[in-house]
C-alpha cells in the first residue's frame, strides 16, 4: 500500500521520508575565566561535523567569577543521532565544561 502526503508545497511524496532541518541553540559554558568565547568558538568550527551548520554570530553570556559563556546556533539535518551526534562533539571539545540547550526547533 502507499501512502500519499501532501507536504506544504502541496507536492505528493509516496512513500518518500522529507527530512527537515532543525535549529538547536546551546550554551557552551567554559571550565576556567581564561578560556574565552571567541576561542571556543574556534575550537567548535575546527571540526565542525560536515552536516552539521553553526551560524555565523555567537552571543556572550557573562556568568560568575570572571566566566562568560558562548551561545552558538547550529542546524542540523532531521535525522535519529544528530542532536546526540552533536552534542557529544560539543561535550569533547577542549575547554568545554557543560554544554546545555537552550532552544530547539524544526525549520
Amino acid at each position: 500500500m502507499s501512502i500519499n502526503v501532501l507536504n506544504a508545497d502541496s507536492q505528493v511524496l509516496k512513500g518518500e521520508k522529507n527530512m527537515g532541518e532543525v535549529l538547536l541553540v546551546y550554551e557552551l559554558r567554559p571550565e576556567s575565566p581564561e578560556i574565552k568565547p571567541e576561542s571556543l568558538e574556534e575550537r567548535v568550527r575546527a571540526n565542525l561535523p560536515e552536516r552539521i551548520k553553526m551560524q555565523n554570530t555567537i552571543e556572550k553570556r557573562p556568568l560568575a567569577f570572571g566566566l562568560v559563556s558562548m551561545v552558538a546556533q547550529f542546524i542540523i539535518p532531521e535525522e535519529d543521532g544528530m542532536q546526540d551526534s552533536l552534542e557529544e562533539y560539543l561535550s569533547a571539545i577542549e575547554g568545554v565544561q557543560s554544554v546545555n540547550l537552550d532552544f530547539v526547533t524544526r525549520l
